[in-house]
This record gives structure tokens, C-alpha cells and sequence, in this order.
């Protein structure tokens, strides 16, 4: 990590209409602003549903970077989007203070609420370089399911500092809240990396309510930041240089396994 991240992530409800999906995005930047900070993060369906960018078309990149380069701030998220194919595919992004697209992530596992909708699923894992250090762009369930420690041993061997994980919390059964976040605490810890993760509270456009519990994670200091369970609200944290190699020189790496035994 090149140097500290003063980070803000945003833990709200699903929008309804765009016109509400971009008030939210505009006050939650405001809000963010009364501390300083370098990065906002946004939820999964941070601006519009499915339903307004299949019928109505729209564009939710147009906005999110006018929203970056008006506010001079690093902006992630994520939001249904439609390709040049026709295809709709839940897709991660980060601005940078220009309004530039640094990155763009297609979730890869999806839930079966996307599958139904004809979500088309994204086949990559990438890291990018930032002034902070070098991240990468994970969607809600590309970070928690049962080989979320394979992606994430390949973007730590890649040299990843930095993990963003704009999220949907979905309290599908009683073990959930657990899962999500005793899955981001150990990744975190065995593979050495920061972790931030917005996430949605209340009703959405799924039969589960948001569970809430957005997340920052660190491996050294483990959760510096955690959401109530239905609480609109800002998390913050920073993300230090110090913490990060303090765990990676001492003790870190040198516990771990460097390979994974054949299966015989």
C-alpha cells in the first residue's frame, strides 16, 4: 500500500425510482463530505433497478461520474447496466476524481434472484493501481460463497491491497448475517488485505429484506467499521499503510501454506 485511504461507505435503502436513487446518491455524498475523505462507496442497485434501465434505458455511469468529478472524490458501487450486446449485467465501478472510470467489475456469482432476471454473469478477476495502493472490485457474493477464498488468493498474489465490495444484503436464512460477516473477517485475515463493503438495509426488489451490517475490514485490526441491521447510515474509517504491513513483515504470510496438496 502506497499511502492511507480515508474511505466512507454508505449503508442504505434500495431506491425505488431513479429521481430517488439519485437524491440518495447526492446526499450520501454530502453527508460523507463533512469529514474528509478520499473514497465513497455506494451499494449494489445504488441508483435504479433493473426495470428502469431495461425500459427506460438508462445509463446509471453518466450520472455516477458527474456525481465524482463535481464532488472531486473517488466514487465505487455497483448497478445493473445494459452492454452494447444487450445484455444486463450487474456491474462494479469506480471513478476517479475526474469523473474517469478506473474500473469496471461484472459479478460473477450471481444470486438466483439475478439469474431469474437474465443477469449475464462476468468471467474476470482484475486489479488496478490507484495513488493508495493497488485494489480490485468484488460484487456482494464474488466475496462469500464457497470458493470466495480462491478469488481472493488470486488477487493477493496479484498484490492487492485493497478489496471493494458494494453489496445487497439478502437475509435469506438465519445463518446469513453470520456467514457475511465471519466470511469477510477471515478472507481478510488470511490473505492480508483491506475489505470494504456498502451494503442495502430495509425492503427491496427481492422477496428478503436488506440485513444491513455493511462492513471495513482490516487484518490487522479486524472490523473497524460495522452497519446496524436496519439503520441508514455512514461508515468510515482509515485504511492505513502501517496496519497493512505490519501484519504482512511480521507474522502474516509466513503462517500460511504456499500451495494447495493435490487431491488424490
Amino acid at each position: 500500500m502506497i499511502r492511507d485511504l480515508k474511505i466512507a461507505i454508505a449503508q442504505s435503502k434500495v431506491p425505488m425510482t431513479v429521481e430517488e436513487g439519485e437524491k440518495r446518491v447526492e446526499r450520501t455524498i454530502k453527508e460523507a463530505l463533512l469529514q474528509p475523505v478520499d473514497m465513497v462507496g455506494l451499494p449494489e442497485d445504488c441508483v435504479a433497478r433493473l426495470k428502469y434501465v431495461e425500459e427506460d434505458g438508462y445509463d446509471p455511469f453518466l450520472f455516477l461520474s458527474k456525481i465524482a468529478k463535481e464532488n472531486n472524490i473517488y466514487l465505487f458501487g455497483a448497478n445493473i447496466v445494459k452492454d452494447k450486446d444487450g445484455k444486463f449485467r450487474n456491474a462494479g465501478f469506480i471513478f476517479d476524481k475526474q469523473g474517469n472510470m478506473i474500473n469496471r467489475h461484472d459479478k460473477v456469482v450471481l444470486t438466483p434472484p439475478e439469474e431469474k432476471d437474465g443477469i449475464i454473469p462476468g468471467n474476470t478477476l482484475e486489479t488496478f493501481d490507484t495513488e493508495f495502493g493497488k485494489m480490485a472490485l468484488l460484487v456482494c457474493k464474488d466475496s462469500f460463497h464457497r470458493y470466495a477464498a480462491w478469488f481472493f488468493n488470486k488477487l493477493a498474489r496479484a498484490g492487492v491491497d485493497v478489496i471493494l465490495v458494494p453489496s445487497y444484503s439478502l437475509d435469506v436464512s438465519r445463518r446469513s448475517i453470520g456467514l457475511w460477516i465471519d466470511s469477510l473477517k477471515a478472507l481478510s485475515k488470511w490473505f492480508d488485505v483491506y475489505i470494504a463493503a456498502p451494503g442495502t438495509v430495509g425492503d427491496n426488489s427481492t422477496e428478503y429484506r436488506s440485513f444491513g451490517h455493511s462492513l471495513i475490514v482490516c487484518p490487522n485490526r479486524e472490523i473497524l467499521a460495522e452497519g446496524s441491521y436496519d439503520k441508514e447510515e455512514i461508515l468510515r474509517a482509515t485504511l492505513d499503510v502501517k496496519s497493512l504491513e505490519e501484519i504482512r513483515n511480521s507474522y502474516g504470510a509466513k503462517w500460511q501454506p504456499k500451495d494447495i496438496p493435490n487431491i488424490i
